[in-house]
């Protein structure tokens, strides 16, 4: 099973944390909020997450790159 994930605002409702992080990678509970929702998604059997990317892609990949997951991640 496939899932997309939205990950392209500027996360101003969330700011000054958004300042210098992306929302998805803001912390919540010691994890990325992204991570969360990427965890969930595996627990339902999800295999493959596409993430739509708009806003800061490079800080995105570079950390999605090092953590190991057991589903596929790709970046659109």
């Amino acid at each position: 099973m496939k899932a997309l994930i939205l990950v392209g605002g500027f996360g101003t409702r969330l700011r000054p944390l958004t300042l210098s992080v992306p929302k998805p990678l803001v912390e919540f509970a010691n994890k990325p909020m992204i991570l969360h929702q990427i965890e969930a998604l595996k627990a339902i059997g999800v295999t493959e997450v596409v993430l739509a990317i708009n806003y800061q892609p490079e800080a995105r990949t570079s950390s999605f790159s090092s953590r190991p997951f057991f589903t596929t991640i790709n970046f659109c």
